[in-house]
């Protein structure tokens, strides 16, 4: 037997929610239930990404004019050469030209680039191209995560968790990380752009816009266990338990930078009188059971 919620202070639409915690969890018995709203914080980027491409059959061979004719040939010459028409040519030198690794004079006579040779060699070029991603800080749960696609920003009527418990963001200012730093948090991400085993890498990252301010609602429930006679604070969203998050509300109350009556309305004398109510039932049915035994004709 536990409170009646009526002395309880649970939230309405997460009544449901205690009652489910309470009767899956023996033992366990919601004293508090409330939701807050916190701000995680969006940050737009650019970044760079390098990623190696394969020479086609003509580019190679271009290139391969290039570094071992001597004199280098034009491209009215190798295309004559190939049996080309000259169009098929030009196009992919201006290729190999917009990726550095190929010059071409007006007369039409080719040269390789100066890392046109490092290039040709590997048989491939680094190309690089520019994505906007937005990061995501999170300082209720620590993290640092990054997205294609920003969130959106809507209005939350509830109490700002902030007000009472002091949320530091794990980066203060992106701007301030290397790229060495940022490259495993974007792998770790899964976003498909930082993948050093395939030769794509992000070899640049720039915040080119403010940061925005985006509410998300937790709810936070405080919980007795019977048994061992302890209160813990744990954090949702929806059913979701936020372990990092419960860690952290866990560890500030218990250090006193923390109170579960600013937190939750929750006095003092609610969670002495919880446990008693509980144990009450219990005392009463052994008192009865050994009057029974006391008065039972066999025992006399």
């Amino acid at each position: 037997m536990f409170l009646a919620s009526s002395t309880k202070t649970i939230d309405s639409n997460l009544s449901s929610l205690a009652e489910q915690i309470e009767q899956q969890n023996p033992g366990l018995s919601v004293l508090a239930a409330r939701q807050f709203r916190f701000a995680i914080r969006q940050t737009p980027l650019e970044v760079a990404i390098s990623e190696p491409r394969q020479f086609n059959v003509l580019e190679e061979f271009i290139l391969r004019a290039g570094v071992e004719f001597e004199p280098a040939p034009n491209l009215k010459e190798l295309a004559d050469l190939l049996g080309l028409d000259e169009i098929f040519v030009k196009t992919a030198a201006a290729t190999l030209v917009s990726l550095e690794s190929l010059e071409v004079a007006e007369n039409g006579k080719i040269a390789i680039a100066p890392q046109g040779r490092d290039f040709f060699e590997k048989g491939a070029v680094s190309r690089s191209q520019i994505q906007s991603i937005y990061a995501i800080s999170d300082p209720l749960n620590q993290t640092l995560t990054f997205k294609f696609d920003a969130l959106a920003a809507e209005s939350v009527n509830l109490p700002d968790l902030a007000d009472l418990v002091s949320l530091e963001h794990k980066i203060t200012d992106l701007a301030d990380l290397s790229i060495a730093e940022i490259q495993p948090l974007i792998q770790a991400s899964g976003l498909g752009i930082h993948v050093p085993y395939n030769g794509k890498i992000v070899s640049n990252c720039d915040v080119i816009g403010d940061d925005l301010d985006i509410w998300q609602t937790v709810s936070i429930f405080v919980l007795l266990d019977a048994i061992e006679n302890k209160t813990t604070i744990q954090v949702r969203q929806g059913k979701q338990i936020l372990e990092s998050a419960s860690n952290l509300l866990n560890e500030l109350e218990s250090q006193q930078k923390l109170s579960l009556n600013d937190l939750c309305k929750l006095t003092e004398d609610v969670i002495l009188q919880e446990p008693e109510i509980i144990a009450t039932p219990k005392t009463r049915k052994s008192a009865s059971k050994k009057k029974r035994k006391e008065t039972d004709p066999e025992n006399k």
